[in-house]
């Protein structure tokens, strides 16, 4: 009996062990849940406050744009205010204007005015036909006005008398003179 009552002694003394032990590494696994959280939360305080601090730079780039910006309307309708075609400006563009509209009802002539510069291109109306005809004139190339004028003639009325037809063409002074001669 001595043996058993050893026995008890000792099976009370590991049950209470395993029991101490079990508790304590529920507590170590508590607190290591605890540190796990503490250090999951230190990680989003310090983003917070990255965050925080570049929202704060944002914020401040925002408000200085913004004072540029309206440093930059202000400026910009200083500018307006001051911007005035002159009388005699507006004048010669009054004067190109109603050129240019003359221009185009007399000779059918529609540029595009998106060609490059030493391109002439557009059409030719003419009316009287029914007739549209594309113009593209190379002047780089050796093209010049006389080709221009020469199928105008061709497109607009065949039958108009040309500058370089010496019968219908109007006399000039040196040809009047001629005459009288």
């Amino acid at each position: 009996m001595v043996s058993e009552s050893k026995e008890t002694w000792f099976l009370d003394i590991v049950e209470k062990l395993d029991d101490f032990c079990k508790r304590v590494d529920e507590k170590i696994e508590k607190e290591q849940q605890q540190m796990k959280a503490c250090k999951k939360k230190t990680e989003l305080e310090t983003k917070l406050a990255q965050e925080m601090k570049l929202n704060n730079e944002l914020n401040e780039r925002l408000s200085e744009l913004s004072r540029r910006g309206s440093e930059l309307e202000r400026v910009c309708a200083t500018f307006e205010s001051h911007l005035t075609i002159a009388d005699s400006d507006r004048n010669r563009l009054d004067n190109a204007k109603e050129t240019y509209q003359l221009a185009k009802e007399l000779t059918g002539i529609r540029w595009d005015f998106s060609a490059p510069p030493n391109v002439a291109k557009g059409y030719i109306k003419s009316e009287a036909r029914k007739l549209l005809q594309p113009i593209e004139l190379d002047f780089s190339n050796g093209a010049d006005s006389g080709a221009l004028w020469s199928l105008l003639q061709s497109t607009a009325a065949p039958g108009w008398p040309f500058a370089t037809d010496k019968e219908n063409r109007p006399l000039n002074e040196a040809d009047k003179i001629k005459q009288v001669v």
